[in-house]
């Protein structure tokens, strides 16, 4: 599966509220702002994920990683990420504040078990280092569902039921069930296709596709964001290693003669997301897909099944 931190960062933006009462209940909304600073670390931090809570008793700072891959060098990264925060705030005259930092794992195989930092001068402790973590199947669908923590709702299919074993297709209609009660249209697009994802890592795709309609997907400015920035990922990757743009090039070109030639100009919506694909394999799928096709919906049926297969 790829990345899976970047429709967080969306969702987090969105419903910070709900992310920062599920690890600090107590915590009211109109305490919860997203931390705005100009301060830009050298290294790749996660500054987006930091939310600045002002209680009556105290100002603190909760901080989230999601994990959706494995790194063995967890806990330093986020010693950095708390370094970062209080370079930021002691630069902006703020000290530095209680910050409550959060990792959460997806999957099982992300959870590197070591979560602590530790070190000694002779007789001296001179650094005794954690954060929580929240593994998420080992948490139960109901509290989210039951606090209403829409932001959460992503999460649904990766969590436990009231039942020891679980169908998958019956977990996942369940979670879309809750998803589908969200009456802003725009914020269930996004969940939905935050949703279909990250159950992308436990569950089969043809699963996830039969259940979750693709235009949905494709409809959500989540999901185009994520994909735009997969995308700009990919070509920065493909850069770096030489390699030549060329032959998906040449792909690009062929597909969308194709469909120029059956479809006509209703097919230029089409063309332009073909344009958008680096994948030489999806792109080569594609292309023997495409010749026999007669109908614009078959056409973007095997579009869009080919952007969401390159994804996961």
């Amino acid at each position: 599966m790829a990345k899976t931190d970047i429709p967080f960062k969306q969702l987090f933006q969105r419903r910070p509220t709900d992310w920062v009462r599920y690890v600090e209940p107590k915590a009211q909304e109109d305490w919860i702002r997203q931390y705005q600073t100009n301060f830009a670390p050298k290294k790749e931090s996660r500054l987006d994920n930091v939310f600045e809570v002002e209680a009556p008793q105290e100002t603190y700072f909760v901080n989230f990683e999601p994990m959706g891959y494995f790194d063995v060098a967890l806990p330093a990264r986020m010693l950095r990420y708390r370094s970062d925060i209080w370079e930021s705030t002691l630069c902006q005259g703020k000290g530095t504040p209680p910050i409550r930092q959060v990792v959460i794992f997806l999957y099982k195989h992300c959870d590197n078990k070591n979560h602590q930092l530790s070190d000694r001068w002779r007789e001296s402790i001179t650094l005794d280092y954690n954060y929580k973590v929240i593994r998420v199947w080992q948490e139960f669908r109901k509290t989210v569902i039951d606090n209403e923590l829409v932001g959460l709702y992503p999460l649904l299919p990766l969590m436990k039921g009231d039942k020891e074993r679980e169908e998958p297709r019956q977990v996942l209609k369940e979670s879309i069930a809750v998803v589908s009660k969200v009456k802003d249209e725009s914020l269930k697009l996004d969940l939905l296709a935050a949703l279909a994802i990250m159950a992308g890592g436990k569950y089969e795709g043809k699963l996830i596709h039969s259940l979750i309609r693709r235009e949905m997907i494709m409809e959500s400015p989540i999901y185009q964001e994520w994909v735009k920035e997969e995308r700009a990922e990919a070509e920065a990757r493909g850069e770096a290693r030489g390699i030549d743009k060329g032959k998906a090039e040449k792909a690009q070109d062929a597909i969308c003669k194709i469909l120029n030639k059956r479809l006509g100009v209703e097919s230029l919506p089409l063309q332009h997301k073909v344009r958008v694909i680096t994948s030489e394999s999806a792109l080569d799928w594609i292309l023997d897909q495409v010749i026999d096709v007669t109908t614009k919906e078959a056409a973007q049926d095997i579009i869009n099944t080919a952007i969401l297969e390159s994804i996961q």
